[in-house]
């Protein structure tokens, strides 16, 4: 058995539904030919006191010979003391060796004892039964159909053989977390318990910030599902020498990340000016940068990041003047003010 979840995550704002197609996989083998003997053991004690240390061991012979074919103990935990005069009857299976010999006469013998037994206490001893079987010509199949319940959908049906069930579940963000659930087999025959599987998709819900605010670095950059439909963007003034369009989540979660060198005035540039025009994009008044934003474009389509160390004292003062007026426009020091 198998179950998939597709797709594995939703990412939802209040409001919004997601769904989800689970798909059961069930696949049935050739089977295991198999072959066993089962049955019950009723002991009686028969004497005045509880038994003591009671055993029985199964053993299965073909007759003639006294050959034991297999031997396996009777299980008696569920009720190893027998009161005086109680009876009790303990099931078994075992397991033949197969394929058996159609047809041929077999005996299943039972040697029971106690070590409290009469005229023979502390040594194991009791009595021997045993009954005879011919051995079926014909191989009963077992297990040939299941019914698969599901935690999430409920009964998916019963089948015959190997086969696909499919089912699509809708999520909202009153199911934010992990939504784990389980689908399980069961044999039809005998109602006992098959194997298992689960899928598990995780359910996220992020609530929008509001139109007209601006928003920091650190927001965009962690929220890359908000930049993507904002893209693409320039830096630098568009078919500048230098400039460059961020087309991509990655290349953009990179260049908030100052492309991990802050030390570089230019990096620090880039990232602000591009967190500056999400902003705007996003619906953010930059008419408090307008012109800050123009001489930063001016700046990068002329000048690349490796340019930085080569720059003048002066030209590096007036690109931190720019990057940190960029900040406090990102940050709501200046312009409409930062989103809550």
């Amino acid at each position: 058995m198998t179950k998939t979840a597709d797709p594995t995550s939703l990412d939802l704002t209040p409001g919004q539904t997601g769904a989800v197609t689970y798909v059961v996989g069930l696949t049935r083998d050739d089977g295991t030919e198999a072959a066993y003997i089962a049955g019950q053991v009723c002991i009686t004690n028969g004497g005045a006191i509880a038994t003591e240390g009671l055993t029985s061991v199964i053993n299965v012979t073909k007759p003639p010979s006294s050959t034991v074919v297999v031997s396996t103990p009777l299980d008696t935990s569920a009720h190893p003391v027998l009161a005086p005069g109680e009876s009790r009857c303990y099931g078994y299976e075992i397991a033949v060796p197969s394929p058996p010999e159609v047809g041929k006469a077999y005996k299943v013998s039972a040697d029971t004892s106690i070590t409290n037994h009469s005229g023979r206490l502390g040594t194991p001893f009791g009595p021997n039964t045993s009954a005879s079987f011919g051995w079926p010509s014909g191989i009963t199949d077992v297990h040939g159909e299941v019914s698969v319940d599901d935690t999430m959908q409920g009964n998916l049906g019963t089948f015959p053989g190997s086969a696909t069930t499919t089912y699509t579940r809708t999520f909202t963000c009153d199911d934010a977390g992990v939504r784990t659930n389980t689908a399980t087999l069961t044999h039809t025959d005998d109602n006992t318990a098959g194997p298992s599987a689960t899928a598990t998709v995780t359910v996220g819900c992020t609530t929008p910030p509001p139109v007209g605010c601006t928003l920091t670095i650190g927001y965009w950059k962690n929220h890359p599902k908000a930049v993507a439909p904002l893209l693409p963007v320039w830096l630098g003034a568009q078919n500048g020498q230098f400039s460059h369009a961020v087309t991509t989540t990655s290349d953009a979660v990179a260049i908030l990340n100052f492309n991990g060198a802050a030390s570089n005035g230019i990096n620090k540039l880039r990232g602000q000016l591009l967190a500056a025009k999400l902003g705007i994009a996003d619906g953010a008044d930059g008419s408090a940068v307008a012109d800050v934003i123009a001489e930063a474009d001016a700046f990068l389509a002329a000048h690349a990041p490796s340019s930085w160390n080569s720059l003048s004292k002066a030209d590096k003062n007036n690109v931190n003047r720019l990057a940190g007026t960029l900040d406090d426009y990102n940050n709501g020091i200046i312009g409409p003010g930062h989103c809550d």
